[in-house]
């Protein structure tokens, strides 16, 4: 296995993160898709232009261009009629990065924290490779809306993968009020499994508005653990921790059932769930969320 499959520790620091860049830009040709769904009058983006797909006919506004004046309907109907094209917008993803106390965790080749800080990382240097604006947040920590000092994206990354950060974990989703966000690729990381009530309020706005992704990983061996002792490293230091067979066997029925129940609630809400082995490659899970139109 390689160094970003399996690190030497959990911890990473912003040269480990930024050893990824090389591997953003070659992972492949993004897949075509449709534009982000959004509401007539919403703007969405920075324009570049009118675009080329039709959008709509309608009655001809004085503030409308003569060029796209439809004479065909003009004539048929006796009044002006002009076309109106959907506007050509610069790409935007926004990365929400959310982990709970559990993330810090891992029983094979690393933590949960740790994949997804640098999957966050393949997300951001394929934005830099293509040119498209790309906003950070890690609620109530850091949120930068346009990322444009790389050195401390990456160090930020890093920084949330050190053990100390489970202590300032919280126990669900906590997102901030956000409705300014339109048309672009939200991609929630994320390994909570319990929305609050505003965050379920956000992620509702936002999936109106946007395409909306939420990135899971499991590790399949968390209930599959024999039986016996094991030392778990904390903050605080060693920790011991006698495992029991069955009881994970429950805890994993359990587990399972709230996934279901989760993947319900999201859908719900117009959020696709996607959900990924932490022991795979994260290059390999990022090749696959191109292929999925996740990141572009």
């Amino acid at each position: 296995m390689t160094d970003f499959t399996s690190p030497p520790s959990p911890e990473l620091s912003g040269e480990d993160l930024r050893a990824l860049a090389p591997y953003a830009q070659a992972l492949g040709k993004a897949k075509l898709q449709a534009q982000a769904k959004t509401l007539a009058g919403d703007r969405l983006s920075k324009r570049k232009g009118h675009g080329l797909e039709l959008y709509e006919i309608r009655p001809y506004h004085a503030s409308d261009e003569v060029r796209h004046i439809d004479w065909r309907v003009t004539a048929r109907t006796g009044a002006p009629h002009a076309r109106v094209y959907t506007e050509e917008r610069e790409p935007k993803t926004l990365v929400i990065l959310a982990l709970s106390r559990d993330a810090y965790f891992g029983t094979q080749t690393t933590f949960i924290s740790t994949r997804f800080a640098q999957l966050a990382a393949l997300i951001g240097w394929r934005c830099q490779a293509k040119r498209e604006q790309l906003e950070l947040n890690i609620p109530f920590r850091f949120n930068a809306p346009q990322v444009k000092d790389w050195h401390r994206f990456s160090l930020e990354l890093a920084d949330c993968t050190m053990l100390d950060r489970i202590e300032e974990a919280a126990p669900l989703l906590e997102l901030e009020a956000n409705t300014g966000t339109r048309g672009c690729s939200v991609v929630i990381l994320s390994d909570h499994l319990n929305l609050s009530d505003q965050s379920r309020q956000v992620l509702t706005h936002m999936a109106r508005h946007n395409r909306v992704y939420w990135v899971s990983l499991e590790d399949d061996q968390t209930f599959k653990l024999p039986s016996g002792a094991y030392t778990l490293k904390t903050p605080q230091g060693p920790k011991a921790l006698r495992v029991n067979a069955q009881e994970m066997a429950r805890l994993g029925e359990r587990y399972a059932i709230k996934q279901q129940q989760f993947n319900g609630e999201l859908s719900a809400i117009g959020v696709r769930r996607l959900l990924f082995d932490v022991n795979h490659s994260p290059i390999a899970i990022a090749r696959e969320l191109l292929h999925l139109g996740v990141i572009h």
